[in-house]
């Protein structure tokens, strides 16, 4: 016997539900998955009383379970801040907000902490001439 959305059907159904016989033993009866019974109790809910927490393993007292230390996140290394120059001290006069500069203008920060403000030297790439210098890696010139 297959269960069909009848009335009746669904009546027999809720009358084993409230009889508290589980889901998939209310399925079998009717041959069908527990999946179908547990859809037709939700969306009949009327006649299929809430059965709270009754089908869920429970604890026996004093059986806490121990919380796994999280992994923490690793620190983060800071870049190492660049000094400001006496040239970055010359160009804060003409400095420019980022969303003020041209494709053409230099745009290497000159202050920490906002506003920050950016270079605007006239240049042909991304940084000027001497922010361009500073940009690269120092050479190592340990002893061989």
């Amino acid at each position: 016997m297959t269960i069909q959305h009848r009335t009746v059907d669904i009546e027999a159904a809720a009358k084993l539900w409230r009889d508290d016989l589980p889901a998939s033993q209310i399925a079998k009866r009717f041959g069908v998955s527990r999946n179908v019974i547990v859809g037709l109790a939700f969306r009949n809910r009327s006649l299929f009383p809430w059965r709270g927490d009754a089908g869920k393993k429970t604890r026996a007292p004093g059986q806490a379970k121990t919380m796994r230390p999280r992994n923490q996140e690793p620190e983060l290394k800071r870049e190492p801040e660049i000094p400001a120059t006496a040239y970055d001290a010359e160009r804060l006069q003409s400095a420019k907000l980022l969303h003020h500069l041209s494709a053409r203008e230099c745009c290497w920060p000159l202050n920490t902490g906002g506003p920050y403000l950016f270079c605007a030297e006239e240049t042909t790439g991304r940084y000027c001439r001497n922010h361009h210098a500073r940009s690269l890696p120092k050479k190592y010139e340990g002893k061989a």
